[in-house]
Order: C-alpha cells, then structure tokens, then sequence
C-alpha cells in the first residue's frame, strides 16, 4: 500500500475523521460499528479472494468499503446485521460483475439490502460536516476525474429545487444546507461504478439529482440517495465504465 493511492489516502481521512467525530458527539458506539464493518468487509474480502486465488490479502478497497458502510448504517443496528451489509457489500463486488468490474457501488447495495430485507437504518455520518467534506471531496474527485459528475449533480438540484426557493420565498443557496455531502463526495463519485466518459459523467450526475429529488417528492423515502444511486449505477453499465 502507498500513500500515493487514492484509495490508501481516502482511507486515512474517513478513519481520522472518525475518530474526531466519535470525539466531539461522544458516540463511542459509532468507533465501535465502524470496527465491525471494517472487520467484516476485510474478513470477507480475504475469505474470497483466498478461495478465488489461493492468496491471503487485504486490499485497500475492503478498508474503504467497510469505512463507508460504518458511515452510513446505524450503529444502533444489531452487530450482525452491519456484518451483513459489509458481507453484502464485498461479495457484490466479486458476484455481480459486467466486463471483469463490479456493477454496483459495493457499500450502497451491502446497506440498501439489509435495509430491505431486515429493516435496518441508517445515520449517515458526515453527511453535512460540509466545511471538511467539501474541501477533501474536491480533491478527491479531482484526482479521479469526477469533478464534472458532481458539478452536474449541483447544477440539476438547485434547477430542480428553484421553484420550490421562488414560491416559499425562500434564498435557493439555503438548499445546500439539505444537501447529502458524504454521499456526493465519497459514495457518488466512485470511479468503478460510474462512467469513464465527460458525457457519461455528467449524464450519470444529472441523473443522481433528478431521481433523488423525485424519489422525495413522491413520498420514496427507503434511503432515496442508495436508490438513486444504484440505479444509476445499472444504467452506466451502457454509458461505459472506468476499469481502473
């Protein structure tokens, strides 16, 4: 593992910013989720990995996918059921595949299933510390080249949410206050899952805003943003994908 890895580096924010925000809200439990997730997703990444390639390995891409779901699923959930959606999560990336690549975001279907099929929840961690995410998220999206998928994500949520600002009379800039920054930065922009191409990128990002939005206007609330997004995911199996 290098620190010049996108990947190695991501990893290192999302556990320090962890730790500080377990911290300040004094929510031990959160630490304790996010050990669990990450735990299970290296464990059953390696198990996999062993059995397909007879190599004992942990890879940073397990790391990051067990940091994330920790993220976003409850830690009031039972123990086994975030095991599950880190489990979940993992084994998509190895199961469900098109051209060698896995279709979906791995912690996005591993939590959007146990919400599902066991009721779970979710607390989205993070999700509007803008002040840290933004600056980090820029960089991050700046070296994979995903700048462009969420400037389009921005631009067709504040268009799709202008008529509501002009008939409540309200400031349209206040509408980035509701705005999801973990899923936009973290979750949204991952390379594998989401198209190789400018077209493809902003398409896939414009996408992401207009059926989050609709999912909240009519009423769809079963993690609208997880939903969102692992359709868009499917769909940007025929907008080309990035198989770095």
């Amino acid at each position: 593992m290098s620190i010049r890895s996108i990947k190695v580096q991501l990893a290192i924010f999302l556990g320090l910013f962890a730790l500080y925000l377990s911290f300040i809200e004094k929510d031990p439990l959160f630490l304790l989720s996010i050990s669990i997730a990450i735990v299970s997703s290296i464990a059953a990444d390696s198990i996999i990995n062993y059995l397909k390639n007879k190599k004992l390995i942990i890879t940073e891409s397990s790391v990051v996918t067990g940091l994330i779901v920790g993220y976003v699923i409850s830690g009031d959930n039972a123990w086994w059921i975030i095991t599950l959606a880190a489990i979940f999560a993992i084994s998509s990336k190895h199961v469900i595949r098109f051209r060698k690549s896995h279709i979906f975001n791995p912690a996005a279907l591993g939590i959007f299933l146990v919400v599902l099929l066991f009721g779970a929840y979710t607390q989205w961690k993070a999700a509007y510390a803008w002040p840290v995410v933004v600056p980090l998220g820029i960089y991050f999206s700046s070296r994979i080249k995903r700048l462009d998928l969420v400037a389009s994500y921005f631009v067709a949520s504040l268009f799709l949410h202008a008529p509501q600002a002009f008939l409540h009379n309200t400031s349209l800039l206040g509408v980035l206050g509701y705005f999801n920054y973990f899923f936009i930065f973290i979750m949204m922009i991952e390379p594998r899952t989401s198209p190789k191409t400018r077209a493809g990128r902003v398409m896939f990002g414009l996408g992401a805003a207009a059926f989050i939005f609709g999912f909240y206007e009519v009423g769809v609330l079963l993690e609208a943003e997880l939903f969102a997004l692992l359709i868009l995911n499917f769909l940007a199996v025929f907008l080309g994908r990035r198989r770095s």
